[in-house]
């Protein structure tokens, strides 16, 4: 491990010198040198891409995890022209794109710098195996790299393919949980202290009319009046003066109405 730092450092200080050869050709700092200079940038990002390249692997995902304040020491030590933040994503942007983007094929062509207050942006249309790639590199005014960005090129069909999963993974995550909520509340049906609150908030049956006693037959009501003896004795002398009987043959043992038909034929 130690062995290919040293030997990716031997690289980076060799590259850095080269950079200031390239520069106008003497050791002034980038502030006092044009830094729109597109050769000066153009050389940044070929290194960039070198060494992205001619590294295993495992190399590429040691740099992508180094910390945060060894990368910023191996900077100020060699004066890399990166910002600590920008070398340890420039190489974990590509560790990410390496199964996309596939083996390195060409570097197409460069885009004028683009400037924005005190930063460059410049960027390198890149091609690789399957796919091509948009490399951007953000200078600010005193010529360091702050941003590395890899953006690899999707076809239309693409990124229509990934935009339908992803509505259909959403969509399909709502109706899931939606269902299961109405699961949830519908087992709510079964626990017996919801049973019981239910009964509980049950409104209370109406109360039924009272039945109104039935009306006793008037025959029974009449019979009762064989316990009136002037009743009797008066009916008994009636009977023996239509009859010419004598009270002494017959007892009147109950007394009842006729029909009024009888007494009509009477």
């Amino acid at each position: 491990m130690k062995q290919n730092i040293k030997k990716i450092l031997a690289a980076l200080v060799l590259a850095v010198t080269v950079l200031g050869l390239t520069a106008c050709g003497n050791t002034a700092s980038v502030e006092q040198q044009d830094m729109y200079d597109k050769e000066q940038l153009q050389s940044v990002a070929d290194y960039l891409i070198t060494l992205w390249t001619s590294m295993p692997e495992e190399e590429i995902s040691q740099y992508a995890s180094m910390d945060k304040e060894d990368a910023q020491m191996l900077i100020d030590t060699y004066g890399l022209p990166f910002t600590g933040d920008a070398f340890t994503s420039a190489f974990a942007g590509y560790e990410g794109s390496l199964e996309e983007l596939g083996a390195y094929v060409s570097t197409d062509g460069y885009e004028d710098p683009e400037v924005k207050g005190d930063e460059v942006t410049f960027v390198a249309d890149l091609t690789y195996k399957n796919r091509t790639a948009r490399l951007s590199l953000v200078f600010n005014k005193r010529g360091v790299v702050e941003s590395v960005t890899l953006d690899p090129k999707y076809s239309t069909g693409e990124i229509l393919k990934k935009a339908g999963m992803n509505t259909i993974l959403g969509m399909g995550t709502v109706f899931i949980v939606l269902i299961f909520i109405s699961l949830v509340i519908y087992c709510f049906n079964f626990i017996p202290g919801n049973q019981a609150a239910k009964q509980e908030t049950k409104p209370a049956p109406k109360p039924r009319p009272a039945r109104k006693p039935a009306a006793r037959p008037a025959a029974q009501s009449r019979e009762n009046l064989v316990d009136d003896k002037e009743l009797v004795a008066a009916i008994t002398a009636a009977i023996c003066a239509y009859s010419g009987a004598s009270s002494d043959g017959f007892v009147v043992r109950s007394i009842r109405r006729a029909d009024s038909s009888t007494w009509k034929r009477a």
